[in-house]
């Protein structure tokens, strides 16, 4: 049992004055490759991480039809009915009842539960916190009353869909899919069109994940991510209009096709999708350049994805390009670029596990020197996806 999965029994314990049923484990992620490619359909190629959320739960006796659930990171309790749940406006919690809702949809007779959640992710740094406590919260549930799906991917789709429509994150299937089906020192690829996705071996064993924070905290619910997603929905029906095909998604427009049309799609629209067209052909290079194991292929296109993302896409801030400039060319790296949503969280660097701490150390030095505080910075490795034991 993780470290993080032993103190939200810890916790459980203390707040609640009994043993737990069961504790869940679901981990955070970011992505090496294929940055807002998702919800237009595109490809990716995300980690997960062995870092995570867990959640310790238990029945309560009786009938009781209320849920508890304590946050240890926000030292706060919450408790609420089952039948109906509703959203509490900016609460954390709206995670958990989300998915809760979505389980009792599905059909789960949900009684009266208890939860304690305990969590090693940084809140707010692009590392998809948010999933991970979604996927841990449904793991537990599955535990507790049965009706798991067949299809492991129904269960990354009913987490989705309580980001999405309870909590009010238009996202895509990445982070849900990725906390879901990650496994250790392996890359996953996934065509989110079609949901097709396989495991691919990094090559090596001996690299670790530095992610870096810059101190500013994205949140995705105050409307910059759904106005980017709207801005590529027009350029993908304008691209369509253009080359008079069906096109649903940018990642149906090849690169050479929107060469030829770029001049003709409206001024705000256009960058963006120029940024999903050629991270989608990012992605594909960089899943051929891992399997032939050309780091120094993966590099580069890293790289040029942070760039893409700086000057197209315009989610990423002057602390993340200075992070990403300032990693280039120490000892040990092997890539970086912002990870997640952008617009303020960390970077995510794929460094040599003898060189980490010298890494960590002089990032932390030079940032401090810009920005006269120093970030926090948290090394980790590529672990496994989601699990539940009982206790």
């Amino acid at each position: 049992m993780e470290e993080i999965s032993k103190k939200a029994v810890e916790v459980y314990s203390r707040v609640y004055g009994t043993s737990p049923e069961c504790v869940s484990f679901a981990p955070g992620r970011v992505e090496m490759l294929g940055n807002h490619t998702d919800y237009n359909g595109g490809y990716d190629l995300p980690v997960a991480l062995d870092l995570g959320v867990a959640v310790a739960a238990g029945r309560l006796p009786g009938f009781e039809k209320s849920v508890e659930v304590w946050s240890e990171e926000f030292q706060q309790g919450v408790k609420f009915a089952i039948d109906p749940i509703v959203p509490e406006r900016g609460s954390w919690s709206n995670y958990p009842r989300g998915v809760l809702k979505e389980l009792s949809h599905a059909g789960m007779n949900i009684r009266g539960t208890r939860m304690a959640i305990a969590s090693s992710l940084p809140i707010g740094a692009g590392v998809s916190s948010s999933a991970a406590l979604e996927l841990a919260t449904a793991e537990a549930m599955y535990c507790l009353y049965g009706g798991r799906p067949s299809q492991p991917m129904e269960e990354a789709k009913l987490c989705q869909r309580a980001e999405v429509s309870f909590v009010g994150v238009p996202c895509g299937l990445l982070d849900q899919f990725t906390s879901l089906f990650g496994k250790k020192n392996h890359v996953l690829f996934l065509d989110c069109a079609t949901l097709r996705h396989q495991e691919v071996p990094l090559g090596r064993d001996d690299l670790r994940v530095v992610l870096v924070d810059s101190g500013e905290k994205h949140a995705l619910v105050d409307g910059k991510y759904a106005d980017l997603r709207k801005s590529c929905e027009r350029a993908a029906r304008r691209c369509g209009e253009l080359l008079a095909e069906d096109i649903r998604f940018l990642r149906d427009v090849s690169v050479v096709e929107f060469q030829s049309i770029a001049d003709q799609l409206d001024p705000e629209d256009r960058p963006r999708a120029e940024h999903v067209i050629f991270e989608n052909d990012r992605v594909l290079r960089g899943l051929a350049a891992i399997k032939a194991k050309q780091h120094a292929e993966l590099k580069k296109l890293m790289l040029q994805s942070h760039a893409s993302s700086r000057d197209l896409f315009g989610n990423s801030t002057p602390a993340l390009d200075f992070l990403v400039e300032s990693a280039t060319g120490l000892p040990g790296f092997i890539g970086g670029k912002l990870t997640g949503g952008g617009f303020g969280g960390s970077t995510m660097n794929l460094v040599v596990k003898d060189a980490v701490e010298a890494f960590a150390a002089e990032i932390a030095d030079r940032f401090e020197k810009k920005y006269s505080r120093v970030p926090r910075r948290i090394i980790t490795a590529i672990g496994d996806g989601a699990r539940v034991e009982r206790i």
